[in-house]
């Protein structure tokens, strides 16, 4: 009798522990950037709001362009992350507001993961001169550096 309880124990106990690493694996998803921007995004060119109005509604923008200040973006990501595999970009969004001289915005441009352009990146190395010591150097380092308190 105690022979069949001991079994149905360790029977119990590794379906628990299949089905509590299976609810590990399940993931979690997290966004990241301005929450619910679609809900606004339609209304601000309707009702011609200028800059400060919008940083109110959205917050203030991801990044402002650098060549042209009346250009505001605001990114919106959804990330999935599972266990120890690398996070998967779900959804990618990028709003461009564009201003007119009176600070109101006049077009939004809305860009995704099909927008992104991919960059290939240059992997050679370019040795920058004057970091490498000679060899007397190496050798004779600590000679007139001590760190010994008297």
């Amino acid at each position: 009798m105690k022979i069949i309880y001991k079994n149905n124990l360790y029977k119990y106990l590794v379906y628990f522990f299949i089905i509590f690493s299976l609810n590990n694996c399940s993931g979690r998803i997290s966004n990241h950037g301005v929450l619910n921007i679609e809900k606004h995004i339609s209304s601000i060119v309707n009702n011609n709001l200028e800059k400060a109005e919008i940083a109110a509604l959205l917050g203030p923008p991801s990044t402002i362009s650098a060549f042209e200040f009346n250009k505001w973006y605001y990114i919106n990501n959804t990330i999935k992350h599972m266990a120890f595999y690398k996070p998967e970009v779900i959804k990618h969004t990028v709003y461009e507001i564009i201003f007119n001289k009176e600070n109101q915005a006049i077009k939004i441009n809305t860009y995704d993961q099909n927008d992104l352009n991919e960059m290939a990146y240059n992997l050679d190395i370019t040795e920058t001169r004057g970091n490498n010591k000679p060899l007397l150097q190496y050798i004779l380092k600590g000679i007139g550096n001590s760190d010994i308190q008297k």
